[in-house]
């Protein structure tokens, strides 16, 4: 199937609501730092937009609106041990098996298979629901996370976008990592989103939001999918590209609305 026009149809939804029209962030370009190491010299990072948290920490506001939180994760989390709250997309399945969003047991594997160097000391969680404040995205919240990515010396950065409006967001910060020296790649399910606002790196996996990387437990096609997400690092020749991975969902799917009241 094609994929969904999630613009078009968030921006119908808003008008139907009696709501202005939603002000996009497009850029026309994009920055772009090299990979300095081959890919198993890398430590890597990786944040999860999708109101992830430790079963120990606050959870996330479902409704969140410009919400700057971001969680530093010990990357040995036990995968069983994340609860999810944000209604801005379907996390059924999510639930079952976090690395639906967050692949956090599959990025381990590779660490532990050399495929790359080290996972970082931590991993995050944030920039989640729907955020109207992007001055304070790139002026603050941004540069805060670069540095603690510097701190840790951490190589790359992959980014998961959970719901539609994350996408925006989740490229804002990663052209902020990326101007600081750090590259990254944000793994979009809306196409068009990261094509407006475009990020530095993109691949695009034409599947609902909140199956970035597949149906739970399928641990084969979560792998190839991170996998392709962190060869995208080193391969793009250009800022904004988007690369269009080949995986097809098996059934149609669209834009997920339930829960959302915007503002």
């Amino acid at each position: 199937m094609n994929p969904v026009p999630y613009v078009d149809r968030l921006n119908h939804f808003y008008r139907s609501q009696g709501f202005p029209p939603y002000q996009w962030t497009v850029n026309e370009g994009a920055p772009l730092t090299p990979m300095a190491k081959p890919l198993p010299e890398c430590r890597i990072a990786m944040l999860t937009a999708g109101g992830v948290s430790r079963k120990d920490a606050p959870p996330f506001n479902p409704q969140a609106r410009n919400d700057l939180r971001v969680d530093a994760i010990p990357s040995d989390t036990a995968a069983d041990y994340f609860a999810i709250n944000d209604d801005y997309y379907n996390h059924a399945d999510a639930q079952r098996d976090i690395n639906c969003i967050f692949p956090i047991d599959r990025l381990r594997e590779l660490a532990t298979e050399h495929v790359i160097g080290s996972v970082a000391p931590h991993l995050y969680s944030g920039f989640m629901g729907r955020t109207y404040n992007r001055s304070a995205v790139i002026k603050e919240a941004a540069p805060f996370l670069a540095r603690q990515l510097r701190e840790e010396h951490v190589d790359a950065f992959v980014m998961i976008p959970g719901c539609p409006l994350d996408h925006q967001t989740a490229g804002l910060v990663a052209r902020v990592i990326e101007e600081s020296g750090i590259p990254t790649v944000v793994v979009a399910t809306g196409r068009d989103l990261v094509e407006q606002v475009r990020p530095p790196r993109s691949v695009f996996i034409n599947f609902p939001v909140g199956n970035v990387f597949g149906k739970p437990h399928d641990q084969g096609r979560q792998r190839a999918i991170l996998l392709d997400a962190l060869h995208a690092l080193g391969s793009t020749n250009h800022g904004g590209e988007i690369i269009d991975l080949p995986y097809q969902w098996d059934a149609p799917f669209d834009i997920y609305l339930a829960g959302v009241k915007p503002a």
